[in-house]
């Protein structure tokens, strides 16, 4: 499934410069779903993982944008990535990474001769406070590439962070959600929850975001969440989707069992594809009502996230 033909185009050094002059445009509220291009040679004729996107509101969160890819160029609701990735030295993004072809985005991996090249996008036009965003997607398994879908903030003061959906698992049967915030003496504080799966196959992974309030979807099911007023950020943040290279180096950091080289797969070339993206803002008068039925309170399945 994975897709070797490439193109190049704006890379990670403009986002920060010539996309905060759109960011404005991007105002809480606003609506901005665009409509498929059927016509266009690159369109498939149906959805390429079985499962059309989202084409309304849900209760408490109001549609706001919707990409299906179905066409040949990346366009102007994405930016992609060059150089290395902060604090990855085994790693490069190349904007030659990033393709569409029949209704996919195709962030992809490969090895060079000086390292592997991988692919990444953001979507910085789209920023918000609050929100619910759903990644219909799936990946290509390799010990050597992690990909990561999270919500970074609009003012590049790290933290915060919202990792949604990463995976440094070879088979692909393992995904992790992370939260970054400031802790109370100012440090750099994180948690984090895993949970299992076959992510070489389709799947939609999500999180939705609110005051003090963050979930992590999977299927359409709340798998783990976290509630506090410190480590739920209320600072406007866009989405970015990631594929990076050093994903035994990552287990290792993680804590996670080693790589061994023992019957792991590692793929010269290989793609995370994305079927489709949607972003909904959120209804706060609605979301209020909600929170205060206990709609929002985390069932026996839920992983609850601490900063213990």
């Amino acid at each position: 499934m994975t897709r070797r033909s490439r193109r190049y185009a704006q890379g990670i050094g403009a986002v920060a410069l010539s996309m905060v002059m759109v960011a404005g445009c991007a105002a809480e509220g606003s609506s901005d779903v665009p409509q498929a291009d059927l016509a266009s040679p690159c369109a498939p004729e149906d959805s390429p993982s079985g499962v059309a996107p989202p084409a309304g509101n849900e209760q408490g969160w109001t549609l706001r944008f919707t990409d299906d890819f179905n066409r040949c160029d990346l366009g102007d609701d994405w930016s992609t990535y060059n150089g290395q990735p902060g604090g990855n030295p085994n790693s490069r993004w190349d904007a030659s990474m990033v393709t569409l072809d029949k209704g996919v985005l195709d962030l992809g991996a490969a090895r060079q001769p000086d390292g592997w090249v991988t692919g990444g996008v953001s979507n910085y036009p789209v920023t918000q406070q609050y929100g619910r965003w759903l990644v219909r997607m799936r990946a290509d398994p390799s010990a050597d590439i992690s990909y990561h879908m999270l919500l970074w903030p609009q003012d590049e003061s790290w933290p915060p962070e919202i990792d949604f959906a990463e995976s440094v698992s070879g088979d692909r049967s393992e995904m992790s959600a992370f939260l970054h915030w400031v802790d109370v003496d100012g440090g750099n504080a994180k948690t984090n929850a895993e949970t299992g799966g076959d992510f070489s196959q389709w799947h939609t992974v999500g999180v939705e975001w609110g005051p003090g309030i963050v979930r992590y979807l999977l299927d359409g099911q709340v798998w783990a969440q976290a509630n506090s007023d410190t480590m739920v950020p209320d600072t406007p943040m866009w989405l970015a989707l990631q594929a990076e290279a050093g994903a035994c180096e990552r287990r290792l950091d993680w804590g996670m069992t080693p790589c061994t080289g023992v019957g792991e797969l590692h793929p010269d070339e290989l793609s995370v594809e994305i079927d489709w993206v949607a972003v909904y803002g959120a209804d706060m008068p609605v979301l209020e009502k909600m929170y205060e039925r206990g709609e929002f309170d985390p069932g026996p399945a839920t992983i609850e996230l601490t900063d213990s």
